[in-house]
């Protein structure tokens, strides 16, 4: 039997690759629940429910636009999708490799300079919030 292919239209694939950062951030967050939190980590994990809150506002816009036929994805939109996607995935990569490692190492070394990574230098929930709304107007 052919197997047959199917060509992905770049919004869905951008709301694939938010709907996978939402999961790695869902499975962050549980990570921290599971341990007693120190000041750091109570503000990262507050930083992941806000960022997963504003992908899940991007997907929702995505597929709603889709829905309704009124979707005008330009490569733009495309592009910022996916360094957005791909800048989040990256941060959350350090993350889980560091609370896999060792708790300890997480709080001694590694989660105060994460916070700072994240507020300071990446500003992550900045741009999809910009993201956002450039898909709203």
């Amino acid at each position: 039997m052919e197997e047959t292919k199917i060509e992905i239209s770049p919004a869905l694939r951008a709301a694939g690759a938010l709907s996978e950062c939402l999961t790695s951030l869902t499975s962050a967050a549980a990570k921290l629940s599971e341990k007693r939190a120190t000041l750091e980590e109570k503000m990262i994990k507050r930083y992941f429910h806000d960022l997963a809150r504003e992908i899940s506002d991007a997907s929702s816009l995505i597929h709603q636009r889709l829905s309704d036929g009124k979707l005008s994805w330009s490569s733009e939109n495309h592009e910022a999708a996916m360094q957005l996607t791909t800048a989040i995935q990256d941060r959350l990569q350090e993350f889980h490799k560091a609370i896999d490692y060792d708790w300890n190492y997480l709080e001694q070394y590694f989660e105060h300079g994460f916070y700072l990574e994240l507020t300071e230098n990446s500003h992550l929930l900045e741009k999809i919030r910009e993201f956002v709304s450039k898909l709203k107007s």
